[in-house]
């Protein structure tokens, strides 16, 4: 288990973070605990996911392939995802402003700006405490979301939270701490 104090995101932890938001990782993998989020999507769960993957894909295939010393490119970043990360919001997609406006009550605070959300993925920061583990349903029929905290019940996650809600999320609760064999029974029978 990572010591909580060094939350460093190693480029081969990255690599390796990547190719599971491609793909479920082998069971074998799993760590002894990760945590989850439970999103009650608003649209199918296959669309959300649709969304979902391909933020968090660019986000870490920038953390592998730039400097984190100047603003980063936005290219690869799904257009509605820049969109409602910026100050021209009022151009995105419905779903995602909804999202946002579901952040920003919830939250207390404004919305992310894209530069200060890729920014979280900066493989020399320390503030992201969590590394994307799955996607899986939720025995009430939503989607759940694992990541590995190392262990850790508290970790800084609000980046995670703003892209689960503007991806079209009416709800997000969590996180909560849960062990393998909750994770792997998830698994069973789903074919996210």
């Amino acid at each position: 288990m990572r010591n909580p104090a060094d939350m460093l995101h190693e480029i081969e932890d990255i690599e390796r973070e990547r190719l599971r938001v491609a793909q479920r990782p082998s069971p074998e993998d799993t760590p002894p605990v990760l945590s989850f989020f439970d999103v009650t999507p608003t649209v199918p769960a296959d669309e959300y996911e649709a969304r979902l993957r391909p933020v968090l894909d660019a986000a870490l295939a920038l953390a592998l392939s730039e400097d984190f010393d100047t603003d980063l490119p936005v290219d690869s970043v799904p257009q509605w995802f820049a969109t409602v990360s910026s100050p021209l919001s009022g151009e995105s997609p419905e779903f995602a402003k909804r999202g946002r406006d579901r952040y920003i009550s919830a939250f207390q605070g404004g919305p992310w700006r894209l530069q200060e959300w890729l920014y979280e993925f900066d493989p020399e920061s320390e503030t992201r405490g969590w590394a994307w583990w799955d996607l899986t349903r939720s025995p009430e029929g939503g989607i759940r979301i694992w990541v590995d905290t190392w262990g850790e019940s508290f970790f800084a996650c609000d980046e995670l939270r703003w892209l689960l809600l503007v991806a079209g999320a009416d709800a997000v609760s969590g996180p909560h701490l849960a062990g393998a064999k909750a994770y792997m029974g998830a698994c069973e029978g789903d074919e996210s």
